[in-house]
């Protein structure tokens, strides 16, 4: 199949000449036509030029495209039929670089094994679309694959696909991709590029994530969540470990810099809500993040590795998962651990527990010979006991043979945030010295010192999920009525009540879900004496947020009743 698409490429560059009519097919479905004794230049036919301009605007419409982890297609491969042959299509750069997997084993007409490069029909709708090139990140069955496309593009241009294989852990390779997606960025001829694997999970966010870290500006952390993300929960194998650290060692290219301008183009955000359930955590999230870590969470040293059996490894002082938890402990004074060892389930029980409690000992009595105190830290062998891997295979028992830290106190911080959760420049968001001044208790504190505002957020006013029901307790109900005695000592004071929700949902149920907060307040108010003529209310659903709505601590606070002063 290959060598017949070479012999029509070679064709396609010279004047084609035959002596009856007869039809050359130069694609899937299209074809040449040619009368008796006509000379036709079939790559003129390339050189047409488009009637739709087919930038990164134009892709981010047709394709909906909202952020990094909307699906195009999804992961049977519907969604969008002009796109079908591919699976799990997602977005990197808009109008630039895709990624995703190849519809093999969900195919409806041509079913095969996953281990394929893409099929037939999915190269062809990449070709209508515009793409310019597709590349396959395995080497399996590359070579019953054809090597590109041609065809009449959607916007009545031809067009030519070109189909790569390279390896996704050759940085040589890597390179290619890299320079790839530069000319799809910088020039506006150049359709976009689709990076594929099987799945579209692991190998292409692999690229993605260092696509991301070249274009777009990216930490090490940001791409290493945004690879987790992308795997849709697949992402608990012990060997993907080592996709994370290629990930964050990646450095980009001066070659391949891009402008700020064309970065704010083409590059999508985050989607808007994380799951952390589905992120990873490393000891290097106790350093950067500490607040992400709740007291009595267990961290896996990932990159503490024990041979079958043994009970030490070389070089303690330079590993650098140790290196964090050292730093961490620095950076902490009040943080206490427990360090905690575990064995796969080879051997017998006893063995294993006995095995478990010198490997964490041996970290232990590190940690004391460099200085730091017993009283920090205590240790623990748990033999076999919570595998994190399955202990089937010998690839993945590796991963059981570990050590965990156990957060057993900390300094307490503000928030729930995972990862590095600066504002993002989203509208509206305040930091947290204006948040803790936002609030009617401070109001209530502070009133008589002079350049106070008029807008202050109910505290710890919480209402259930999709209600608007006030609670009977809490801090909240303490707010509302010190709000109560305020008002009865300033007779004259009028006020409006506005009600906020997060962004969840349907734009229209938060419109009314915020009136009818806003309306309850007004009601309770009320039933506690206030006269209704100094008070309006209205509910302003999710406009206007002081904290990101991407984060579940965020949106929390967006939820809330503001008490606006409105004269006396």
């Amino acid at each position: 199949m290959q060598k017949l698409l070479l012999s029509i490429g070679c064709l396609l560059i010279v004047g084609l000449s035959w002596g009856q009519k007869d039809t050359i097919q130069i694609g899937l479905d299209a074809f040449v036509i040619a009368d008796e004794g006509e000379n036709v230049n079939v790559d003129s036919l390339l050189a047409i030029e488009p009637k739709i301009i087919r930038d990164y605007k134009w892709y981010k419409e047709r394709y909906h495209e909202t952020d990094l982890m909307y699906k195009v297609t999804d992961n049977k491969g519907n969604g969008f039929d002009s796109l079908y042959g591919t699976r799990n299509m997602r977005p990197i750069l808009h109008g630039v670089a895709y990624r995703g997997g190849s519809n093999n084993y969900y195919h409806k007409t041509d079913k095969r094994n996953n281990h394929n490069a893409i099929p037939q029909d999915g190269m062809h709708n990449l070709c209508q679309e515009g793409f310019s090139a597709g590349v396959y990140l395995y080497r399996q069955n590359f070579d019953i694959s054809p090597l590109g496309d041609t065809c009449n593009c959607v916007d009545e241009a031809w067009n030519k696909f070109d189909y790569y294989q390279y390896d996704y852990f050759d940085s040589t390779h890597v390179y290619k991709m890299l320079e790839l997606t530069y000319k799809a960025a910088v020039n506006q001829e150049t359709g976009p590029v689709y990076l594929h694997c099987w799945n579209g999970w692991h190998a292409s966010g692999f690229i993605s994530g260092v696509i991301l870290k070249q274009f777009c500006g990216f930490s090490n952390w940001d791409a290493v969540n945004y690879w987790d993300l992308g795997t849709d929960g697949a992402n608990t194998s012990p060997r993907y470990q080592t996709q994370r650290e290629r990930i964050k060692k990646f450095q980009p290219y001066p070659e391949f810099n891009i402008s700020d301008s064309l970065k704010g183009c083409m590059c999508p955000p985050m989607p808007e809500y994380i799951d952390s359930s589905q992120l990873h955590v490393e000891i290097e999230h106790l350093v950067i993040v500490p607040e992400a870590i709740p007291v009595g969470f267990d961290v896996v040293l990932y990159n503490v590795k024990f041979g079958p059996g043994k009970t030490t490894f070389g070089n303690i002082s330079g590993n650098k998962d140790i290196v964090n938890l050292k730093k961490a402990l620095d950076q902490d004074p009040n943080l206490v651990i427990e360090i905690g060892g575990y064995t796969d389930n080879s051997g017998s029980h006893a063995k294993n527990v006995d095995i478990s409690n010198r490997r964490a000992k041996f970290v232990y009595d590190h940690m004391i010979a460099s200085g730091y105190p017993e009283e920090r830290m205590t240790y623990k062998g748990y033999g076999p006991a919570k595998p994190i891997f399955s202990n089937r295979y010998k690839s993945t028992r590796e991963g059981n043979r570990r050590i965990e830290i156990k957060v057993v106190n900390k300094t307490v911080h503000g928030g729930d945030k995972l990862v590095d959760e600066d504002i993002h420049n989203d509208a509206n968001v305040v930091n947290e010295e204006q948040l803790k001044k936002s609030y009617l208790t401070y109001f209530f504190e502070h009133e008589k010192e002079g350049g106070m505002g008029s807008v202050y957020i109910v505290d710890s006013l919480m209402f259930a999920s999709s209600s608007a029901v006030i609670p009977e307790t809490g801090y909240g109900v303490i707010v509302l009525q010190n709000l109560i005695k305020y008002l009865n000592e300033h007779k004259l004071t009028k006020i409006q009540i506005n009600g906020y929700t997060d962004s969840s949902g349907i734009k229209e149920n938060n419109d009314t879900l915020s009136m009818k907060r806003a309306e309850a307040v007004f009601t309770y108010l009320s039933s506690n004496g206030i006269a209704e003529s100094r008070m309006t209310h209205s509910g302003w659903g999710s406009t206007n947020p002081i904290a990101p709505n991407r984060y579940k601590w965020g949106r929390d606070i967006n939820r809330r009743i503001e008490i606006e002063f409105v004269g006396d």
